[in-house]
């Protein structure tokens, strides 16, 4: 494991420097429009139009790395996402932040696939579950520590923006400058609806809740926080809070669903939820860093659990094509849910943030209860839980278990 991680340090260090100044922008942006006098359907509007830009990365980059190779890819995508954060600094135009957005989401998508396409390629089976562990841990480190650096300047100047765009820029010299191979092409993503359906119902359902949920908390949770009347420092450690809690929860609660019927555990996870956002109905705002980091804790795995669900299942079709339709039905939740939640931000108030939340979670869990009583449980024919985030997901892309176990048997 150490000889392979030291093998990739270049990449991995590179990893970092991305992820930090990524998740330093996702924690602006919100609240730079929230600044320049801009509502909740705006700023929910523009983390749509980012999580479009991230399905439309999934289905454009693989044949963009086919042409040219994934060091030119990486290096062209980097630039992509320095000019649409310094962009930002240009203009108060709507339209123009919708398709910097759209930039954004396109851009760290492809990064992503590129990123894990390498560390896929460039490590053995033995070693492959310690890798993606260590990298998961980097983005979530990352996607942390950026929302900290809020705090290192004001919101409404361009500081914060430089900042952000010169950590993105010094993920492309280590990862340049290295001697390591480029890997094999990335397949080309394939989206078939039915056949998800067909696999798991439990995981597709989920899977989507997950999306609209995540993809909430990040584009909407600064917002949330903002109109409460918390002050930066504040809101940076609540995002930071929320990231970390889903980061803690992923390993025991993928662990747990080794054991028993994931969808009892995905369920559970809703549940728990829910009782967190009653929970923020009915505490001071004194408690919201607290309450954040309880959501994250239940409402960041379900994805995770989603994909092994339906790993579950797979017989016959191919485990790449099903990953994918897993993501980009967490994607299209993802572009949903802020749009929907903002609206109702908008028009009734930031109480509404874990009302609409609560509402999503009952529905999905009454889904998957309903799935649970009609439908027998799938023996546990894959490998234990791995695990995957909103911001890893990709690497099922890249990689079938199942191929893996023939080759060490």
């Amino acid at each position: 494991m150490f000889t392979s991680i030291t093998r990739l340090s270049s990449l991995l260090v590179g990893v970092a420097f991305l992820l930090t100044g990524h998740g330093l922008q996702l924690g602006l942006v919100p609240l730079r429009a929230q600044v320049s006098g801009w509502g909740s359907i705006e700023v929910g509007l523009l983390s749509s139009v980012y999580f479009l830009g991230f399905v439309l990365g999934c289905f454009s980059v693989p044949e963009v790395v086919r042409k040219v190779g994934h060091t030119r890819t990486y290096a062209s995508l980097v630039a992509g996402m320095t000019v649409s954060i310094l962009g930002l600094s240009l203009g108060d135009s709507l339209v123009f932040w919708l398709l910097l957005r759209l930039l954004t989401g396109l851009s760290i998508a492809g990064l992503y696939l590129v990123i894990e396409s390498w560390l896929n390629e460039q490590v053995t089976n033995e070693a492959r579950g310690s890798v993606l562990a260590a990298y998961t841990l980097i983005v979530l480190a990352g996607l942390a520590a950026g929302q900290l650096l809020l705090n290192t300047a004001a919101i409404e100047g361009d500081r914060l923006l430089i900042i952000a765009a010169i950590l993105i820029v010094l993920a492309t010299i280590p990862v340049c400058i290295s001697g390591s191979a480029q890997p094999q092409q990335i397949p080309a993503a394939r989206f078939s609806p039915m056949l998800v359906l067909r696999t798991s119902r439990s995981a597709s359902a989920s899977s989507f809740v997950s999306g609209m949920v995540s993809g909430a908390i990040y584009g909407l949770g600064p917002v949330y926080a903002y109109q409460l009347g918390l002050d930066v420092l504040d809101i940076s450690i609540m995002m930071a809070l929320a990231i970390t809690g889903g980061a803690l929860a992923q390993l025991p609660v993928g662990k747990l669903s080794d054991r028993m019927d994931r969808r009892l555990v995905i369920l559970g996870c809703m549940i728990a939820g829910m009782g967190v956002a009653v929970s923020s109905l009915l505490l001071s705002d004194s408690w919201v860093p607290v309450i954040l980091f309880c959501f994250g804790a239940s409402v960041m795995p379900i994805y995770a659990l989603s994909l092994a669900l339906a790993s579950d299942n797979v017989e016959n079709t191919s485990f790449i094509e099903i990953g994918t339709g897993l993501l980009m039905t967490n994607a299209i939740g993802s572009i949903i849910g802020p749009f929907v939640i903002s609206q109702f931000m908008f028009w009734f108030g930031p109480e509404y943030f874990f009302i609409c939340h609560l509402v999503i979670l009952c529905v999905g869990s009454l889904l998957v209860l309903g799935m649970i009583r009609t439908r027998p449980a799938a023996a546990h024919s894959m490998p234990d839980f791995t695990l995957a985030t909103t911001a890893a997901a990709q690497a099922v892309m890249q990689m079938d278990p199942r191929g893996e176990e023939e080759e060490n048997d």
